[in-house]
């Protein structure tokens, strides 16, 4: 009876010396293929990280930024090239360009006398600056030092300003005397003062230009008138 209760201890601690070293080595396994296996996870994820974050990971909201810059950036160089080349022209000559009024200070101006119709002269005026100009209204002439403008002839205004460009030539006609002698205080004036009319169409602008009148010079009287500038030497001799 005793050596059967010895027996059957041994049997249990030998069974039980074997359920420890049974969990041991289960507790080794787990430290040996466990952990190390979230652990190389975690590495390989911080490695495809790492390498992908230039293009998927911090990369789009940077490169949306920096796009968002360079637009900007392209934007403000747009229209800083738009505004300033825009800007610079306004105010030298512009897309919306201010066109100066036409004077003796850039214009070359010439009388001549025409055979038809009677009693005329044409004046031309010839644009030899380097900017174009507008010949606003009508020229003011004075005959020697006569002190009033000579007449301007209504019917012949034009439906637009004439705008002359660099070497283009605008033209007016010079009725000296009525053909049927219904003028009065006829003289004979050998110079002619001609003057060019500003943009509000109330007076004269630029220096005078005096001309020596051919012929030695032509009897004028009170009848005597003068077109508004024509873009066509036919038109300015129409009437």
């Amino acid at each position: 009876m005793p050596t059967t209760r010895r027996a059957t201890h041994l049997v249990a601690s030998a069974a039980a010396l074997t359920a420890v070293l049974a969990l041991t080595a289960c507790q080794n396994d787990t430290k040996d293929t466990g952990s190390p296996a979230p652990a190389a996870s975690s590495q390989s994820a911080t490695g495809d990280q790492g390498a992908e974050s230039p293009s998927k990971g911090n990369g789009p909201a940077e490169g949306s930024h920096a796009s968002k810059a360079s637009a900007s950036g392209a934007s403000g160089s747009g229209n800083a090239g738009k505004k300033g080349p825009g800007q610079a022209a306004g105010q030298g000559s512009g897309s919306r360009t201010t066109t100066v009024a036409c004077t003796g200070a850039h214009v070359k101006v010439t009388v001549t006398k025409v055979k038809r119709p009677l009693n005329h002269l044409l004046l031309t005026a010839t644009n030899t600056g380097s900017a174009p100009c507008n010949a606003y209204g009508a020229p003011y002439l004075r005959w020697d030092d006569a002190q009033s403008a000579t007449t301007f002839l209504e019917a012949s205004k034009p439906q637009a300003v004439v705008t002359l460009a660099p070497g283009e030539s605008a033209y007016a006609g010079i009725m000296y005397q009525s053909a049927d002698g219904s003028g009065n205080s006829g003289h004979t004036a050998r110079t002619l003062g001609v003057l060019f009319g500003n943009r509000a169409g109330d007076g004269s602008t630029g220096p005078a230009v005096r001309l020596s009148l051919p012929n030695g010079g032509v009897l004028t009287d009170s009848s005597a008138w003068v077109t508004y500038w024509q873009s066509r030497a036919q038109d300015a001799l129409t009437w």
